[in-house]
């Protein structure tokens, strides 16, 4: 049972940054005229937030988890770590970046 557990939790926790990473390609213009993937970055945005709440709660409740069973020290240890992977993941769809136009070099 504490197998599931664990491969439910790393799911849960390490799909949002993969589809995260994704919205890092687009710029700030493909999101102002696509309606869709706006409202996909805004879905992401909300799933990443209540991720990052869900990994905040047990990294807060760690006594308790931990009084329950040792068997769940590394799922509080990741929890940390996921927290701080997660300031970087919601960074990249609360601001996209813009687009740089590069300049040509002349010979």
């Amino acid at each position: 049972m504490i197998i599931l557990i664990y491969i439910a939790y790393y799911f849960i926790s390490i799909m949002p940054i993969i589809i995260a990473y994704r919205f890092r390609k687009y710029t700030i213009s493909d999101f102002q005229y696509n309606k869709k993937l706006k409202w996909q970055r805004r879905i992401m945005l909300v799933l990443s937030y209540i991720v990052a709440f869900f990994e905040a709660f047990i990294a807060g409740q760690r006594k308790t988890i931990h009084s329950y069973s040792s068997d769940f020290e590394l799922l509080i240890i990741s929890s940390g770590v996921f927290i701080c992977i997660y300031i970087f993941s919601i960074g990249w769809l609360e601001s996209p970046k813009e687009y740089i136009k590069k300049k040509k070099k002349w010979k």
